[in-house]
């Protein structure tokens, strides 16, 4: 199809003219400058729209002279063409219901009158060689598939450092990128089986007053509560905590038990797992009394996971403990 630029228009309606013309009706609003006019100088870009303005009133003075349609009013309900230009005129132009066209003269005159306001563009082409018949170049039904967004990069913590992490979520040595301080919090909603011993033992200097250095081992920071009530060669580390388990001697009273464990009769210089699953920890001192509870399940102000302390039979209200990435 050859065409100017400027009638090539999903929306334009191709009529045939007098002779061997075809014509292309597009709608005003349709009517943008090229794309291949963007790659070209200012002075370019005049001297097109000087060249295509020169065209336009060209054709439109050619489309007065040779358009005509002569489908009578009898023959106008099985003519296809009749109803091709109708639909383009009730979806284009503004006219009412009785100025609809009923033949062609009705036809002719109302897009003459269009072309003539500058409502519809002209578009001839002088040397078409296609059919004869009225018709409209309809958009694809299917379009190429979009070629997907880039995935962002996500980075991992790691000694102090940011590295990215592949598809499959593992640092670029292939070691798995495990985020502490997020699985913790969601392993408080959704009980998905976290390890909270391995991440207690983590933060245990933040947790326990003492820093904690790569080995593992509290630090210098101070006496932790760790130090304060167990003995250097009887403390057992919290990875080790074992569940508690319940005997038919145990306190079962209100005053000696809290939260499934008991305060008293502990396992001396223990941690202990809550066995009813809630991922309570508590700490026994050397006389089997409660030093120090973790709770992970629940929220009394200081987060999730916080902390108490224990004196005889009563306990703080809380204190706030940091898990901090690997």
């Amino acid at each position: 199809m050859s065409f100017p630029e400027w009638g090539r228009s999903y929306n334009a309606l191709h009529v045939p003219l007098t002779g061997d013309w075809q014509c292309s009706l597009v709608p005003a609003c349709d009517m943008d400058e090229p794309t291949s006019w963007w790659s070209l100088s200012y002075d370019e870009r005049q001297q097109k729209r000087k060249d295509r303005k020169r065209q336009i009133e060209q054709d439109q003075r050619d489309f007065e002279r040779y358009f005509r349609v002569s489908t009578s009013r009898r023959a106008a309900r099985a003519c296809r063409d009749f109803s091709a230009y109708a639909a383009f005129i009730s979806q284009h132009l503004r006219i009412s219901a009785l100025s609809a066209p009923v033949d062609g003269e009705g036809v002719t005159r109302i897009l003459r009158d269009a072309v003539r306001d500058g409502a519809l563009i002209p578009a001839i082409d002088r040397a078409w060689r296609g059919s004869r018949r009225v018709g409209r170049s309809y958009a694809p039904q299917s379009w190429p598939k979009r070629a997907p967004d880039p995935k962002p990069t996500i980075y991992g913590v790691r000694n102090g450092e940011f590295v990215p992490l592949d598809a499959n979520g593992c640092f670029i040595d292939r070691t798995p990128y495990v985020p502490v301080a997020a699985t913790a919090s969601n392993a408080a909603v959704s009980g998905s089986g976290f390890d909270w011993l391995g991440a207690v033992e983590t933060a245990a200097g933040a947790v326990l007053g003492g820093g904690v250095d790569d080995s593992g081992d509290v630090g210098d920071s101070g006496p932790g509560l760790v130090d304060s009530l167990t003995d250097a060669d009887d403390s057992t580390p919290f990875g080790n905590a074992q569940a508690f388990e319940y005997s038919e001697d145990m306190p079962d009273g209100d005053d000696e038990t809290l939260a499934g464990m008991p305060i008293k009769g502990g396992p001396p210089n223990t941690w202990v797992e809550n066995p009813s699953g809630s991922g309570q920890l508590r700490l026994y001192d050397a006389n089997g009394n409660a030093a120090a509870d973790i709770d992970i399940d629940h929220d009394h102000g200081f987060g999730a996971p916080h902390s108490h302390n224990w004196d005889g039979q009563d306990r703080d209200l809380g204190n706030p403990v940091s898990i901090l990435p690997y």
